[in-house]
């Protein structure tokens, strides 16, 4: 299941370690003991780290790499992948591989790793300091777990635990915030006092194609969808988009105990939702969710429209708003559009 976790783009490593360190001290401090089964937690949580980055990097990034459009994506012809390239590919230890290993998200970091085609092992050697981090959001999870249980009169039987659980997890957001921090102070200085050698790394040049031609296409968008050109129905997906996110927005900050069933992190979906994770949403809070997702859709909708008139336009073709609106020559299409009609 951790394995899993780390697989998924938008789950980062933290809520992973944090669950280790619920989920195993609750079952194994019996024998192991409270101690010996948060350093339990924490040495499964380096092992997962380790296994998933390798298999993001080789797995999925290598693969990756394939792809133009991947490689487009993450900017590789930029000076702060160049940096990055220049620091991670360095063998052994340093400040500014570990800051970067440690504060970057998982996923992409791993991934990006692959992309760039680093060696596996100075990654993985660059990544065991992560313990620091493991350790304290570990500690954090059982100390949670331990503010929870309750003895035979009904009180808290560890009543300094969620106190200590507040200090531990600040420990937690210090080593990750501040590994972030280090490693853009060491990427921006290296790309400023290592230029000559970030500069050397030469471009991809399938990359720097399709950038060329993405920032012409990106042009040819904002001319198409300025305000005072676009169709009445155009202006309507956004109004109505904007209307349904703030709406969908309000009634989830402001009436949360109307959209959702109370449920922590440490309460069980089979005693608390009978089983099932949808029982979560009250009626409101369906509407609301429906509310997101409209949204999402019609500026994927206009977004679309958007797209479509502004390849007209970098392909020389007439742009037309709607039948009634002008249109843009040909002529005009190489440098915008000069009028409308």
């Amino acid at each position: 299941v951790g394995v899993m976790m780390f697989l998924l783009p938008p789950v980062p490593g933290v809520p992973v370690y944090l669950t280790l360190g619920i989920v195993l001290p609750a079952q194994g401090h019996q024998s192991l003991g409270w101690v010996g089964s948060i350093m339990y937690a924490s040495g499964v949580g380096l092992i997962l780290k380790l296994f998933s980055s390798a298999l993001q990097q080789k797995c999925i990034g290598e693969n990756m790499a394939r792809f133009v459009k991947i490689r487009q994506l993450v900017g590789i012809n930029s000076l702060l992948m160049k940096s990055m390239r220049l620091v991670l590919g360095k063998k052994g230890l340093s400040v500014s591989k570990v800051a970067i290993l440690i504060g970057g998200p998982d996923w992409p970091t791993s991934v990006l790793c692959g992309i760039l085609r680093l060696s596996l092992l100075q990654i993985m050697v660059g990544t065991i300091p992560i313990i620091f981090l493991i350790f304290p959001t570990c500690l954090s999870g059982a100390l949670l777990y331990m503010a929870s249980i309750e003895n035979d009169t009904g009180n808290p039987e560890f009543p300094w635990a969620g106190t200590a659980s507040t200090i531990t997890l600040s420990v937690t957001a210090i080593v990750q915030f501040g590994a972030m921090i280090v490693a853009a102070y060491y990427l921006e200085r290296t790309a400023r006092q290592e230029a000559d050698a970030v500069a050397a790394i030469e471009d991809d040049r399938e990359v720097k194609e399709a950038d060329d031609k993405a920032e012409h296409l990106k042009k040819c968008y904002e001319e198409v969808t300025q305000w005072g050109l676009i169709p009445c129905g155009a202006k309507l997906l956004l109004q109505s988009a904007l209307g349904f996110i703030v709406t969908s927005c309000y009634m989830v900050q402001l009436f949360s105990s109307y959209c959702f069933v109370p449920h922590s992190l440490t309460d069980s979906i089979e005693e608390n939702l009978d089983g099932k994770v949808s029982n979560l949403f009250l009626p409101l809070g369906w509407v609301s969710l429906g509310l997101f997702c409209l949204s999402i859709m019609l500026i994927y909708l206009f977004q679309s429209w958007g797209t479509q008139k502004a390849e007209k336009l970098a392909n020389g073709a007439v742009v037309s708003a709607s039948p009634d609106e002008a249109s843009i020559d040909d002529n005009s299409s190489a440098e915008g559009p000069e009028r409308w009609n």
